[in-house]
């Protein structure tokens, strides 16, 4: 078993968390990690980079194998490979008063891939994804 963060569309009830994570029971807790949330053009899920906001996401604990199927979901292929499309790095945790509670793999959007950067989009400034997504639906009716 391994212990992950995630902030994304593997956040319970997210499609992702559905297809790998549901069947598991993996969630443990909410919590945050420091960094910057993004939109990415075209595509529906975020991309998190380097900042200093507070980032809203979860605690999982996951079985080895079906944390292999999500690095490769997620285009991580190895260590500073330019390919990847996330990167994972170890980062400290947060709960909700800002108290350090964990050091966990995180998936960082690699903008050394020049196609990454080219399809960064806006800044999700709710720090929220599942949030952000409510947001856009309420706004589109």
């Amino acid at each position: 078993m391994r212990r992950v963060f995630v902030y994304g569309t593997l956040r319970v009830g997210m499609y992702n968390y559905e297809y790998y994570y549901k069947a598991h029971d993996t969630f443990r807790r909410y919590a945050y990690v420091k960094g910057s949330l993004h939109a990415i053009r075209g595509k529906a899920y975020p991309a998190l980079t380097i900042g200093d906001e507070m980032v809203l996401g979860e605690i999982h604990e996951v079985p080895d194998d079906v944390q292999n199927e999500v690095d490769l979901m997620e285009g991580f292929f190895g260590e500073g490979r330019i390919e990847n499309e996330y990167d994972k790095v170890f980062c400290t945790i947060y709960d909700d008063l800002g108290e350090e509670i964990d050091h966990l793999p995180v998936y960082f959007y690699n903008l050394r891939n020049p196609e990454n950067r080219r399809l960064i989009g806006d800044v999700i400034s709710c720090n929220d994804y599942v949030k952000y997504l409510e947001i856009r639906k309420t706004d589109e009716r």
